[in-house]
């Protein structure tokens, strides 16, 4: 999750390698990129890896399921984007997720504006 130091996210996600200035997770079908600040995770990158049957690609039940886990109990807004790609705003306005579809990759982070 967002803000949490690398024990916090191996309690969640579980082992991770390190891959560059990145951790990579593996976990319930995904493999989770985490590039942090500090200490702390600030961005994390979700793509379905085929590890887990019949699961190959992001849903809309996936997204909604990742970001209520990241929301720490606030909602997330739609937002429009010049890209036109899938957007949400956490309440707080702390948190931006965004979903490229042609990819098949979604992207929570910190909101930097």
């Amino acid at each position: 999750m967002i803000g949490d130091d690398l024990d916090q996210l191996r309690a969640v996600y579980g082992s991770a390698a390190s891959v560059g200035n990145q951790m990579l997770f593996q976990h319930d079908g995904y493999s989770i990129a985490v590039y942090f600040d500090n200490d702390r995770s600030a961005m994390e990158i979700f793509v379905c890896d085929g590890s887990k049957k019949g699961k190959t690609e992001i849903t809309q039940a996936d997204i909604d399921t990742i970001l209520k886990a990241e929301g720490a109990g606030q909602e997330w807004g739609s937002v429009q984007t010049k890209s036109g790609q899938p957007t949400w705003l956490r309440a707080d306005k702390k948190l931006i997720a965004r979903f490229n579809q042609s990819q098949g990759i979604l992207t929570v982070m910190v909101n930097s504006t």
